[in-house]
């Protein structure tokens, strides 16, 4: 199972991608098993807030950094802090 994460916006707009594996990280299947995309709510209009793109084997949200919480917000900190 891949899993996609893109943060962008912020202050200074700037984009970070990172992408994972189960494959290869054996900690993602247990934190997706945990997140429904399907009951994420939609971004909210607050200026300068990060927006993440997530995709999970073609299954697409986007989701803003205020509604960012819980088992979602541990997937999306545990791809991206697997960046290189």
């Amino acid at each position: 199972m891949k899993v996609k994460v893109i943060r962008s916006g912020g202050f200074a707009g700037l984009e970070k991608h990172a992408e994972s594996d189960s494959a290869r990280d054996p900690m993602l299947a247990r934190l997706v098993d945990r997140v429904d995309l399907g009951s994420v709510p939609p971004p909210g209009r607050i200026p300068d807030q990060f927006l993440y793109e997530i995709d999970i084997d073609g299954d697409r949200t986007t989701v803003g950094e205020a509604q960012l919480n819980g088992p979602l917000r541990e997937l999306v900190h545990h791809v991206l802090g697997r960046a290189r």
